[in-house]
């Protein structure tokens, strides 16, 4: 039998040959095991295990989780197993195989070796033949074990008591892979970069307050793990940690991740106290990346659940400017939100808060109004569900702009080649499956082309400015009770006693909470229309809280300051994206227009939108023109070419411009090859127009058939 065991495991693990599973995955013989409960835990039994190679022997400690393979007897005195997940610890000075899963191949068998001088052997490399034994030679048996009393583990004696200084161990400390660590690894170090590091805080809880702060880590494997400090140890390390920086960190406490709080892929975090040191390390490691990433594409995102936390890649092709919003807690925060597209032909919006909108937000707003589409990564952002899937920061979030990686450079080269003209659907605002487009109209279309009339709503965006506000009744009374995480915001009534009453909590409140519900009429170059504009829209809108602008109104009784404040609300353009759906009051179908978000008008991203989208305009009427069967191109397609180009010059399209348009004089005026005018090209000449339809008439030269398709007839050029 003794071939089947590892032979020679035992050594190799003494002396860190084999350091855990990944190295090997011995088979062993069990021949001894011991209960002990924890000081820490006296509620929890462990076992111990005394195991065998054939010539060597080792202790070693099963996970709680393996407790009932020996009281069920299937784990005994003999058996012969494979640890197929280990690691190996050191505990005062003492090598212990800690085994979180293993196979049991024979339950029973006969002891293998010399089991007598294998205790003595162990007991001489620092073993321990102590504590009640859980069964000894026979199989195992719960009932039989408790006769035994438990021998609690006594602490040492202090150590170095009345003696002089002892001398210091220069040796290099021995590295720890950050996967290998656990709650029973002994002293060990480990050499990690820092890739985050979140702001130092305060907090108050039953138990008292304090101030906290964490920082992650990842070293040369690819293992990452949180470390935690509070108090006077977050005073002591806050200043020293960088991020970027390489450190080696010791003497910490391993305790279970708070999944709720953490998204790193470990099971564990650290916890550092006053016993803990960090060494900085000057030299430069290249084993160590100085990030780690699990791109996801942001067609992902559509099938993820809420708060789930992920990376992102993508290219910016729009952002918004910086705005302030009141948090819950009464303080103010600023957001800043973009849109973000990549390759799978969806893009997303991605919400900046805190400090991100004033560094990496006003950097990417700076190439943007420059013209440029930036790519931007982001690590660690939390998936939302508000109006549709969505990406916001976090304490632990990290943008990059522009970054060096390999992802980057490919999204570029896309963009390019065909991804700015590409269509894009849109994940966020109320995504109901397949997505939709985010449509640019005309307030003329929403009549025009019955918007709203069909059994889900339209969204679109307009570009308008509003000329009227109805200002009785531009708040309601609110209920400022929470549900959950969200405030209920449904409408209370007055009880006349100084109390308000919520239908729906059913309940009475000292308080009520005022919110926006603005009556906007907007215009824009092809008509009017009636818009609501709720409490977000609202504040952006007013610039101030409902609160704060019923106070004036109504308890300061301030009505010269409230119309000034109604003043500078009218006639200003913004960017508005409405939600279009039919409802009917009283038996009568009315189309409702309510504004689901505004902002201001971006001149230079709005350009950009109007360009690209004349630019799709274009190529799909080169798509029907071209090279028609007499061998000469459609006159549609002559003039086009950028505005101001020279004639015979390629624009940045390689779109040759000639024979349709030429300039006269030194001006740049177009002028017409067919009758020889100036003012209009020769697709428009009045001389080639028959009909109200614009439709070319008797091509000439253009075509021996009398008439051609290649002149669109004059279309409406709001929808864009």
């Amino acid at each position: 039998m003794g071939e089947i065991l590892t032979a020679g495991v035992i050594e190799m693990i003494r002396n860190d040959t084999v350091k855990n599973h990944e190295h090997m995955k011995p088979v062993l013989q069990v021949t001894e095991l011991k209960l002990f409960t924890a000081q820490q835990e006296p509620s929890k039994e462990r076992i111990r295990v005394l195991l065998s190679d054939g010539t060597a022997f080792i202790q070693g400690m099963l996970g709680i989780t393996l407790n009932p393979l020996v009281k069920d007897g299937v784990l005994q005195v003999g058996s012969i197993l494979r640890l197929d997940h280990f690691v190996c610890s050191e505990i005062q000075k003492k090598k212990i195989v800690v085994i979180a899963q293993l196979e049991v191949i024979t339950t029973k068998s006969d002891i293998i070796g010399d089991h007598a001088r294998g205790r003595k052997a162990n007991e001489q490399h620092g073993g321990d033949a102590g504590n009640s034994s859980y069964e000894q030679h026979g199989r195992s048996d719960v009932s039989s074990a408790r006769q035994y009393p438990l021998q609690r583990h006594q602490p040492p004696p202090p150590m170095y008591q009345n003696r002089g200084p002892v001398a210091r161990n220069e040796a290099p400390p021995r590295i720890t892979p950050i996967n290998a660590l656990n709650p029973y690894s002994g002293r060990w170090t480990i050499k990690a970069r820092v890739t985050s590091k979140g702001d130092l805080r305060t907090y108050n809880n039953p138990r008292g307050g304090g101030k906290v702060f964490n920082f992650d880590l990842l070293d040369s494997d690819g293992g990452e793990i949180r470390v935690t400090c509070f108090n006077a140890v977050a005073d002591q390390f806050f200043d020293q940690i960088v991020v970027g920086n390489l450190y080696l960190i010791s003497r910490g406490k391993l305790r279970p991740a708070q999944k709720k709080y953490n998204h790193l892929p470990n099971d564990y975090e650290i916890s550092l106290d006053e016993a803990s040191t960090i060494q900085q390390c000057h030299e430069e490691d290249a084993a160590i990346p100085q990030n780690q990433y699990n791109f996801r594409s942001i067609g992902d995102i559509e099938s993820m659940e809420t708060n789930s936390i992920i990376d992102v890649i993508g290219v910016v092709s729009s952002i918004s400017p910086t705005g302030t919003i009141m948090k819950k807690t009464g303080t103010e925060t600023q957001k800043r939100s973009l849109q973000l597209k990549d390759m799978s032909g969806r893009s997303v919006e991605v919400t900046m808060w805190g400090s991100f909108c004033n560094a990496e937000g006003q950097k990417l707003q700076s190439l943007c109004d420059s013209g440029e589409f930036p790519v931007l990564a982001v690590k660690a952002g939390r998936v939302s569900e508000f109006n549709g899937k969505a990406v916001s920061t976090i304490g632990s979030s990290q943008l990059f702009v522009e970054p060096d990686l390999a992802e980057a450079q490919k999204l570029k080269e896309w963009f390019a080649r065909e991804g700015r003209s590409a269509p894009c659907i849109s994940i966020s605002r109320e995504f109901t499956g397949g997505g939709r487009v985010d449509v640019r109209k005309t307030i003329s279309q929403i009549k025009d082309e019955k918007l709203g009339t069909s059994e889900k709503p339209d969204w679109i965006t307009v570009n308008a400015t509003i000329i009227y506000m109805k200002v009785d009744n531009f708040y309601y009374t609110a209920c400022p009770l929470m549900n959950g995480d969200r405030q209920c915001n449904k409408k209370v009534t007055d009880n006349g006693d100084g109390t308000w009453r919520c239908e729906k909590c059913d309940k009475c409140v000292d308080e009520c909470d005022y919110r926006y519900i603005l009556q906007l009429q907007l215009q824009d170059h092809t008509g009017l229309t009636w818009v609501t504009a709720f409490q977000e829209a609202g504040e952006e809108i007013m610039g101030m809280p409902a609160k704060d602008l019923y106070y004036v109104k109504h308890e300061h009784n301030d009505e010269e300051k409230f119309e000034d404040i109604i003043r500078k609300v009218a006639f200003t353009k913004y960017i508005f994206k409405l939600k279009v759906k039919e409802e009917t009051y009283g038996d009568e179908p009315t189309v409702k227009a309510t504004v689901v978000k505004v902002g201001k008008v971006n001149y230079s991203s709005d350009t950009r939108t109007i360009l690209d989208a004349m630019e799709k305009l274009r190529t799909a009427e080169a798509g029907s023109s071209g090279v028609g069967t007499s061998g000469t191109r459609d006159v549609s397609s002559v003039e086009r070419r950028e505005f101001g180009l020279p004639a015979n010059q390629s624009d940045q399209y390689g779109n040759q411009s000639s024979n349709g348009a030429r300039p006269h004089g030194g001006g740049g005026a177009m002028g017409c090859d067919v009758c020889g005018n100036t003012g209009h090209v020769s697709a428009n000449c009045p001389n080639t127009r028959s009909g109200p339809q614009g439709q070319y008439m008797g091509g000439g030269s253009y075509g021996g058939s009398g008439s051609y398709g290649g002149g669109l007839p004059r279309q409406h050029v709001g929808s864009y």
